[in-house]
């Protein structure tokens, strides 16, 4: 038996976590080379030497395995986890350190602060240490408040009239208010204090009248306060004004320090914060009946619908959003969850569900499709403000055939500022509800967020599109009652009947159709046949193929363009409108995406003579010098293949 180097590093492997099966992760397993040729030269009936040679290349290759050598026996060392990794003890802040030099001390004013002022056990007065770093700090909070504290002179002392009251002339005059060391009990810790006499004011029978000394300066209270960063805030200001100007930084100051505690006291949710101990607990039993709950009711479900029909919570009881907190701080947790809400509605789909739309186009290529969004040709607010559209609460837009045919719809700038953002950073989709209030009807939207260089897009309108819109139809998406709620609306039309462009998915093919609609639609974009008749020219390349930007232009322009040139030279004249009809059958495209392809196409030019129209010159052919095949009667004559703008298609009959 001949074991690669890798299987038997592996069989090693699994042997000596077999032998550690009850150590810790991290725990060292060693095992002797002797011993491990000794068990597979008997186990394999091989000569010990060459085992060991085996047993030593293959181990050395693997970075499981650690090599050492005692009184000259070779051991091998590994762990449950993988490689051994030594435990470093080392503790470089000791408890001491942290004590007397925190990273971060708290502002002090006196020594009285970091002094612990308990009563020692003893009765004999200690020396208690003090931090060389407490004492300069000390020595800096008393020489800056010195330097901002008004300078007053002390009263004069009045001097008696000459008759004084017998009971007051005896009386000796208080001397001005000095600081006086004061030394404490000796069970007490010595502790330096400054303590005023208080002035006692002197008596006379005829007082001599003098001028008031001047009242102490009173410094202005201090309103604004230092966070971070230089970022000063105005206390004088309302609570409204200071959350709009910095109520995003603050709340980014928030996440930062709770990630920060070691301890996790404080734990979040989104924007939400709740104490760790306060938190409802939940077993697997409460998971698995949620899980059980989502998978009955067929679709991803509000947190609020969890906590009422499941544990028959209501918002009157006081624990109910502690509880509701708890209950979506536990999913987030789980991965047999998956959080697909939003901002003020908290939705959790779980494994086991129908995807929402159509499984025609892969999620991975969709997003391929939908880059354009995000390298810079979006031209959806060419028409209508973002501002506008978040005012408004709606967005109206043209649906193209691509969009129609599939049920999707780019999340362009437009719709990204019509609809809610994600909640969380690494949040994948999340799940709208679109009515129709015009044939009261309900669809599941899910909205699937850009990530990385991959666009956005909406999917599962594909039902309300096939059954009352066509392509070319004008279609109006607004903002419902609820933040998770949208309506979708059309423009009705009287009846009408034309043969329009279909896809025969049986045959994967173009075709016309009849068909009858009520919508009012924009003839540019209507695939009828009269005007389009090349449409169904074109062919339906798999979606893998049709993120190739490139390729497809150059077949819309062969398919719907007018043949000139010469034979072996042909040019094909094609307008825009053409172009931009035909490119979103295939696949979706902006104008300005389209404008770029084309102005970057080494092979197309603007026509001179006329505006909008394009000249597409394809490659020469190439053609490749005949073969002598021996045909088998039993196999069917392939047909003769051609080479064009660099890929190979079959010649027509």
């Amino acid at each position: 038996m001949t074991a690669t180097t890798g299987t038997l590093a592996d069989e090693v492997w699994r042997l000596m976590t077999a032998q550690g099966i009850l150590f810790a992760v991290d725990a060292p397993i060693r095992q002797t080379l002797q011993n491990l040729v000794e068990f597979f030269a008997a186990r394999w009936q091989r000569d010990p030497a060459q085992v060991r040679a085996e047993l030593e290349a293959a181990l050395a290759a693997d970075e499981r395995f650690t090599r050492e050598e005692v009184n000259g026996q070779v051991i091998f060392v590994t762990s449950r986890q993988g490689r051994y990794v030594p435990r470093d003890t080392t503790d470089i802040h000791t408890f001491k350190q942290r004590l007397y030099e925190p990273e971060k001390p708290l502002p002090i004013d006196d020594l009285s602060v970091v002094v612990s002022t308990s009563r020692p056990a003893i009765t004999t007065v200690e020396p208690v240490y003090i931090s060389d770093y407490w004492i300069e700090q000390a020595r800096l909070v008393t020489a800056k408040a010195a330097e901002h504290e008004p300078v007053v002179e002390p009263p004069a002392p009045v001097e008696p009239a000459s008759e004084v009251a017998p009971e007051v002339a005896e009386q000796p005059v208080a001397a001005p208010a000095t600081p006086v060391a004061v030394e404490p009990p000796s069970a007490a810790p010595i502790i330096a204090e400054t303590v005023a006499a208080p002035v006692e004011p002197v008596v006379a029978a005829e007082p001599v009248p003098a001028e008031p000394a001047p009242p102490p300066a009173v410094p202005a209270e201090r309103s604004t306060i230092l966070v971070v960063d230089g970022m000063a805030i105005d206390l004088s200001r309302s609570p409204a004004e200071i959350v709009a100007e910095y109520g995003p930084a603050l709340e980014r100051i928030l996440a930062e320090r709770l990630e920060q505690d070691p301890l996790r006291r404080i734990v979040s949710f989104g924007r939400m914060h709740y104490p760790e101990d306060k938190l409802t607990s939940f077993g697997k039993n409460d998971l698995r009946k949620i899980r059980d709950y989502i998978l009955e009711r067929n679709e991803p479900l509000l947190d609020t619908e969890i906590v009422a029909d499941l544990y028959y919570h209501n918002p009157r009881q006081s624990d109910y959003e502690g509880f509701r907190f708890s209950l979506n701080y536990r999913l987030s947790r789980e991965k047999d969850f998956e959080f697909v809400g939003v901002e003020g509605a908290n939705i959790w789909s779980t494994k086991g569900l129908p995807a929402i739309g159509s499984k025609r186009v892969k999620a991975a290529e969709m997003g391929q499709l939908t880059s354009y969004l995000i390298e810079g040709f979006d031209d959806s607010l060419a028409e209508q403000s973002a501002e506008s559209i978040a005012a408004s609460g709606s967005v109206t837009r043209l649906l193209t055939f691509f969009e129609w045919e599939f049920g999707v719809l780019p999340l362009d700038a437009a719709l990204t500022a019509l609809l809610p953002k994600p909640v969380f950073p690494d949040q994948r989709s999340a799940v709208l509800r679109f009515e129709s209030p015009q044939h009261f009807g309900t669809y599941l939207v899910e909205v699937r967020y850009p990530t990385g260089n991959r666009g956005g897009w909406l999917q599962g309108l594909e039902d309300f599109f096939r059954e009352h819109l066509v392509p070319g139809a004008l279609i109006t998406i607004s903002r419902g009652e609820a933040v998770n709620v949208f309506t979708i609306t059309y423009e009705e039309a009287s009846e009408t009947t034309g043969r329009l462009l279909t896809l025969d998915e049986k045959k994967n093919k173009f075709a016309f159709a009849n068909m009858t609609f009520y919508c009012a639609v924009d003839d540019d974009l209507l695939p009828e046949q009269n005007r389009y008749g090349k449409l169904r020219n074109l062919k339906a390349f798999p979606m893998g193929e049709r993120r190739k930007a490139e390729m497809i232009l150059e077949h819309v322009c062969e398919t719907m363009g007018e043949r000139g040139g010469s034979r072996e030279q042909p040019v094909y004249r094609v307008s825009f409108a053409d172009i931009f009809m035909a490119y979103n059958v295939l696949r979706p495209a902006s104008r300005s995406f389209l404008l770029a392809l084309l102005a970057n196409h080494p092979a197309i030019a603007a026509d001179p003579a006329a505006e909008g129209v394009y000249l597409f010159t394809p490659p020469p052919e190439e053609t490749d010098e005949a073969e002598a095949v021996e045909e088998d009667e039993d196999l069917p004559i392939q047909p003769a293949l051609r080479r064009r703008s660099g890929r190979y298609i079959e010649e027509d009959e």
